[in-house]
């Protein structure tokens, strides 16, 4: 033991447990819901002004712990070790805030550690300000303290790591370099299938890379009026159209003498026969037998295989089929290619201006107002029924209502008049649409 007073540290917390106690008892009845909004506004202020004050205390005690090096009295190789032996924190956590302990402790932040415990930052900002003053000489130090602090102060955490940073280049510019060319060659993404079909995509990029990144996938996923897709389902679909773009771009490199690169799939011939009769109501399924039957319902097949993605239903191969973003490579019964990337599947984009000409510039399923650049090529009558691929044949779907229509076994049908409307498999109808976006659609004044 080290302790050479009387102080009794469970005493000194039995009136702020008490405390937390009570507005625990408040929170778990409900009684915030009897608050004003000014006071619950007080709550959360003083709440975070109080963690802070307690997240000094915490950081005071590690830091004397650090610098006795007691840690080895409780077995522990490093204070960090310690600290997650004592708090559960992640090694990550624990090893940032001996770190952040260690400076404060030093006496090189008074500023900083006097506005910690008195609530006015949090424990994040402080963490960005030592961390942004290692190894930095103390005249420095003193010299950018009070604005990094006033930054914290008025400002999130960001602000406060952007005038660190800014201190750390004027500092050392060469430093600065290296920690730059340290990123670079670290940032990377990873693509990884997993077992389910996805795709998870996990990594870092450099400064310009990500501001390229953000940049380009901004500007192909704009928020629409009505969009309902989240966030990162618009990032997505963004990064795919620009991928699109680039595979059907004829500056995009060729692989040896394939031609360009594109999406693979393979797939058994039974499996686009079977989907397609499946997918269309009241027709016979492969065998001759009628819809709903038991060997129409055992005519099922076991889907297909993407390029790096493995196995994927037999409408999502379908879905890939009506456009050339994908080559399909049809298996027969003998194991030979029955078909391999028939232009017959894919419109050209001659056929898509004509679509476009005809249908206007949206999306053409009922209340859609999708743009027709997020348009996928689709076949009204599918092509292994014998479906041409001619601009008669041909919609412009968007991305979301292509795979509604294939995967979710609704059926898109043109009207006489130019119109379109869905049809799903249960007997459900959505649409005509009585008065279609876009400049070239039908004039509302006919009739269903």
């Amino acid at each position: 033991m080290h302790s050479t007073t009387a102080i009794d540290p469970d005493a000194l917390l039995a009136p702020v447990g008490a405390a937390v106690d009570e507005l625990a008892v408040l929170a778990a009845e409900g009684r915030v819901r009897d608050l004003s909004h000014d006071q619950l506004s007080a709550l959360v202020a003083g709440v975070r002004r109080e963690q802070a004050r307690l997240e000094a205390v915490l950081l005071t005690a590690v830091g004397e712990v650090d610098a006795r090096g007691s840690h080895v009295h409780d077995g522990a190789l490093t204070s960090g070790a310690w600290l997650r032996m004592r708090t559960n924190a992640t090694p990550h956590e624990a090893t940032g805030t001996v770190r952040t302990a260690r400076v404060l402790r030093s006496g090189v932040l008074p500023e900083t550690a006097a506005a910690l415990a008195a609530g006015d930052i949090s424990p994040q900002h402080a963490r960005v300000i030592t961390s942004g003053v290692a190894d930095a000489p103390a005249a420095a130090v003193a010299l950018i303290e009070r604005e990094a602090v006033e930054a914290a102060r008025s400002a999130d955490v960001r602000a406060a790591a952007g005038l660190m940073k800014a201190f750390q280049h004027a500092l050392d510019p060469d430093d600065a370099d290296a920690a730059a060319v340290r990123r670079y060659e670290r940032a990377g993404i990873t693509l990884t299938p997993t077992l389910d079909g996805s795709l998870a995509i996990t990594g870092t990029a450099d400064e310009v890379s990500g501001a390229t990144l953000a940049t380009a996938v901004d500007a192909a996923s704009p928020l629409l009026p009505g969009d309902r897709r989240t966030a990162a389902r618009r990032r997505l679909d963004g990064l795919v159209a620009i991928c699109r773009r680039y595979l059907a771009s004829p500056d995009a490199p060729r692989t040896g003498r394939v031609g360009h690169p594109h999406v693979i799939v393979t797939v058994d011939a039974h499996t686009l026969a079977a989907d397609a009769s499946a997918a269309a109501p009241g027709r016979a399924a492969p065998d001759g037998s009628p819809k709903g039957s038991s060997n129409a319902s055992m005519s099922g097949s076991p889907g297909a295989t993407l390029s790096w993605i493995g196995r994927i239903a037999g409408s999502t191969a379908r879905r890939l089929g009506c456009s050339s973003l994908a080559t399909i490579v049809a298996i027969g019964p003998d194991g030979r290619v029955v078909e391999a990337g028939s232009q017959r599947r894919f419109f050209t984009a001659a056929q898509r201006r004509a679509i476009i000409a005809r249908d206007g510039d949206r999306c053409c399923a009922p209340y859609c107002d999708r743009p027709i650049t997020w348009a996928d090529g689709h076949h009204l009558i599918p092509v292994e029924q014998r479906g041409p691929t001619t601009v008669d044949n041909g919609a412009l779907p968007c991305e979301g209502h292509h795979l509604l229509v294939h995967e979710g076994h609704w059926r898109l049908e043109r009207l006489p008049d130019g119109r379109y409307l869905l049809r799903h498999r249960d007997g459900r109808v959505i649409g005509p649409e009585a008065h279609p976006p876009g400049h070239n659609r039908p004039p509302p004044n006919r009739h269903t």
